[in-house]
């Protein structure tokens, strides 16, 4: 018995080295080597360049043998690894002592669970990454792209390797109506020579939205963007630091809230979600022949969570715009206040409808509410 636990275990099958190589995608499983197996880079031939690593030794007397678990394990996938010569020899010869058993298996699982997760994105939809920028009451704002790939990935892979950029800055002062003008004009050429031509050119082409910018801007630029094109828009977060949704489900409501004052076609709609507007921060600007509000049940930087918040929320800003439509005519002007987050502000003007929907003035808060952007009418 002792003589049959002590020799060289058998050799994995044909079967079993097959499955390995799937696992392992021909590549090296030692950690950040990423060598591949099958094909030498500088002469472009292909070759079977791998070596079958034991992480218990096929011999008790091994690297890393053991009177039992070496004949038991000698045949089996989880005691196996793909190795290019250079680590081979480094665990099994060089370093032997600096690669015990337990960081092996590390290794190996690390490297099938990133090959798995590579394979699980082949199939998967493209969609372009959008990043827009835009500095907010002066202060420079940033996106990490890698932030918004993990975001993506998700559900769908990224459709290039940089995605599209749209960034832009005024040199005029905030309180000045050109730096409106001056952004809005940098805005609409972005979108149309950046996205529009993509979308021109590869067609339905699927597109992630992500932006950090003034409120005002990126309602716009969901006009631009429209509710025909397949457009996501993902929203961050600080705590956690992520773009990813931090719920499935529907976890907040919006109600409506409308006070008539006086004949007239000025109306003055407020979305109190992210923080509460008084009235008279809205009354010191202008004076309404009606106010509208639409106000979270749960008021706050959380309060939209998920994809199904944000739906519950754009569906009911249409509500309010049809009944503003149809009570006041679609000569009124809406007075836009917002405190919301940018997903939202996406959808409000992604969703408005032409022709249905009044024109809309929007206000942003600096240091007291000015308008800023016009669209429709």
């Amino acid at each position: 018995m002792s003589n049959n636990v002590s020799r060289r275990g058998p050799d994995p099958k044909d079967s079993t080295v097959r499955i390995l190589w799937g696992k392992a995608a021909g590549i090296c499983q030692y950690r950040g080597c990423n060598e591949k197996l099958f094909y030498d880079e500088t002469t472009s031939h292909e070759f079977n360049a791998a070596y079958i690593a034991h992480i218990v030794a096929s011999s008790p007397d091994g690297p890393r043998g053991d009177t039992i678990r070496s004949h038991q394990l000698s045949d089996k996938i989880n005691n196996l690894m793909i190795m290019c010569d250079k680590h081979h020899r480094l665990i099994d010869r060089e370093d032997k002592a600096g690669h015990p058993e337990s960081l092996l298996l590390e290794m190996k699982r690390e490297h099938e669970e990133n090959i798995e997760r590579v394979c699980n994105y082949l199939n998967v939809q493209k969609t372009e990454i959008i990043n827009f920028l835009s500095p907010i009451k002066g202060n420079q704002v940033s996106i990490n792209y890698n932030d918004t790939v993990k975001a993506v990935l998700t559900k769908k892979q990224p459709y290039s390797q940089y995605g599209k950029i749209i960034d832009i800055k005024s040199i005029y002062p905030i309180s000045d109506t050109e730096h409106w003008n001056d952004l809005n004009t940098q805005l609409e050429y972005q979108f149309l020579t950046k996205i529009k031509a993509m979308y021109d050119s590869i067609g339905n082409v699927h597109m992630s939205l992500f932006s950090i910018a003034p409120i005002p801007l990126i309602i716009k630029l969901g006009v631009l963007f429209g509710d025909k094109t397949n457009v996501d828009i993902f929203h961050k977060t600080r705590v956690p630091d992520t773009w990813c949704w931090q719920d499935t489900n529907l976890t907040n409501s919006f109600r409506i809230d409308k006070t008539p004052i006086s004949k007239g076609k000025n109306i003055a709609l407020i979305l109190s979600l992210t923080d509460t507007i008084a009235d008279d921060r809205v009354t010191s600007v202008l004076q309404p022949n009606a106010i509208y509000k639409i106000i979270a049940e749960i008021n706050g930087v959380d309060c939209i969570k998920s994809e199904e918040d944000l739906s519950a929320f754009w569906h009911v800003y249409q509500q309010v715009c049809n009944e503003i439509f149809n009570t006041y005519g679609g000569d009124c002007t809406i007075h836009l206040f917002s405190a919301i987050p940018v997903c939202a502000a996406f959808e409000v003007g992604r969703r408005r409808m032409p022709g249905l929907h009044p024109k809309v003035t929007i206000y942003d808060d600096n240091g007291g509410f000015i308008p800023t952007l016009t669209i429709g009418g």
